[in-house]
């Protein structure tokens, strides 16, 4: 005989075998015991949590003899009989079988009585796929069984089937196995074959698997094939493609610290190393999460499937960021995976989230308003003078420094956090003109699109440019007016000026917010 791979031999084929669904083992051996069986059951749940081994295995409890605390005994004739290739358990795969044609004659056989055992049984795998004439021709003999028949539907997608189906049935729900019965059982079946995975190995398996026992013995088979018999975390990784806590928490401290240039030169160390950029993001926000979870809710290593030492590296690693800025990041790397597989060059995809995360400052929305002034206002606190370069000065290099070491350093937090609302606000009333203007005006829009800044002050919008040329397309009558009536639907109360980025600035604005702790620096 061939070689058969980890979850094909070492299937589940008596109840106790079953990893994780103990709230359904239990009823269903109950009703074995008992003689409380019904007709029909649902069993529901994500791949590989152990449904259609549970359906045979429950097919064979029932057509027992003598089942032993609701399992079938494995030594009766019925068990010997149920164990081979039997008549009266029928296993139906529903995407192969999808016609009304296919259901009538398998409802046809259903009538006859059963040819060896008690009861004949039908396991249709993948219930959702079953058309809805091939679900009216399957109503009938769901209503009114004959007491020979017995229907066990599986599905990963019970939304799909209709309720004149589901409502006949005894309902199941088959949970995501937890990481540490999926470590147990990958240690058990380790145990029965010549190949060894070390703990941390084990560990990046079971996360990998996402649940899925049957990925998991797929993942270790791999894994034995690639690397041999004794297989270190290092060889896991390189199977699986991801990246390792010794890589991901220096990779986000950098990240967090808004250190692009070690950001940048950590992930080509990655894409050196031969990981898989796509799992890379996918580990990167998995890690964030778990950063978040800590934030959030303090020590939570059952919640996060880690370590008593990794859940502290959590712990201390979250304490310097906002949940808002980590929340912010987690939605940016999971849109970045989801756009990854339409682009040949996902690296710059990747580059560029990372550098919206590095600089949220640099890409200013409402969203990212709450981590500016998270920042801005532990800055104050600490005691950190807080710059803020003007786009509209009269001097490039000039800044406005936030000084807390004035007496009056205290109350800046709060106007730190108008002035910022304020400078989000313009900065999103020109990204929203932007978007107008590319719609309406593509030549005005290309000259807009070259903006350094843009300020409220006294009810004007003010939008900066470098070049003069800019400054006089936008100031012309025909783009003006445009520009104005795009702004009114915007923002009608304000009006639009545009200038130099040598225009003059008195800072009014400025002084109005920040009173005798700004100071202009040249």
């Amino acid at each position: 005989m061939g070689y058969q791979a980890l979850y094909r031999k070492y299937r589940p084929h008596v109840f106790s075998d079953v990893v994780g669904q103990e709230h359904i083992i239990t009823i269903l051996k109950n009703q074995i015991s008992t003689g409380h069986v019904a007709h029909a059951y649902l069993f529901c749940g994500t791949r590989g949590t152990g449904k259609t081994s549970t359906a045979k295995i429950f097919a064979r409890a029932v057509n027992c003899l003598s089942p032993m605390d609701g399992s079938p005994c494995g030594k009766c004739e019925a068990c010997r009989i149920s164990a081979g290739e039997s008549l009266d358990i029928v296993e139906m795969d529903a995407a192969s079988n999808t016609g009304v044609g296919d259901m009538r004659q398998l409802m046809d056989k259903a009538s006859f009585t059963p040819l060896q055992l008690g009861k004949k049984v039908y396991i249709i795998d993948e219930a959702h796929m079953l058309s809805q004439s091939a679900f009216n021709a399957l109503l009938k003999t769901l209503e009114e069984p004959p007491s020979h028949i017995m229907f066990i539907f599986a599905t990963t997608e019970p939304q799909r089937l209709p309720a004149t189906i589901t409502s006949r049935c005894q309902r199941f729900d088959f949970k995501r196995i937890s990481v540490s019965d999926i470590v147990a059982r990958l240690k058990d079946v380790l145990d029965k074959t010549d190949a060894a995975i070390d703990d941390e190995g084990l560990l990046a398996i079971a996360r990998a698997s996402d649940g899925a026992l049957r990925d998991a013995l797929s993942l270790a088979d791999q894994c034995i094939s690639f690397c041999g018999e004794k297989i270190t975390a290092d060889m896991v990784y390189q199977v699986l493609g991801s990246v390792d806590e010794r890589i991901l928490f220096p990779f986000a401290d950098a990240l967090l610290a808004s250190d692009t240039k070690s950001v940048f030169l950590q992930l080509q160390s990655i894409v050196d190393s031969g990981r898989d950029l796509g799992v890379f993001v996918h580990d990167l926000a998995s890690h964030l999460r778990a950063l978040l979870m800590a934030k959030l809710c303090g020590s939570c290593g059952d919640l996060l499937d880690c370590t008593e030492d990794t859940m502290q590296r959590y712990i201390e690693q979250a304490k310097g960021v906002s949940p808002e800025r980590l929340t912010r990041s987690i939605d940016l790397l999971l849109k970045t995976q989801s756009d990854m597989r339409w682009l040949t060059l996902p690296r710059v995809l990747i580059e560029s989230t990372l550098y919206k995360i590095c600089k949220p400052e640099e890409h200013i929305a409402y969203d990212t308003l709450a981590d500016r002034v998270h920042r801005l206002e532990r800055d104050v606190k600490n005691g950190i003078a807080v710059r803020y370069e003007l786009p509209l000065t009269d001097a490039p290099k000039s800044e406005a420094v936030i000084n807390p070491s004035v007496p009056d350093g205290k109350a800046s937090a709060e106007r730190v956090k108008t002035f910022a609302k304020t400078q989000a606000n313009a900065n999103d009333i020109a990204a929203k003109l932007a978007d107008m203007l590319q719609l309406s005006e593509p030549m005005t829009w290309s000259a807009f699109m070259q903006r350094k800044g843009a300020f409220i002050s006294d009810d004007i919008l003010r939008i900066a440019f470098e070049n003069n040329a800019h400054v006089e397309h936008m100031r012309s009558p025909s783009v003006r007016t445009a520009v104005e009536s795009l702004l009114f639907s915007i923002a009608p109360e304000l009006k639009i000026e545009f200038t130099t980025m040598a225009a003059d600035c008195d800072y009014s604005e400025l002084r109005r917010f920040f009173g005798n702790i700004l100071e202009i620096e040249d």
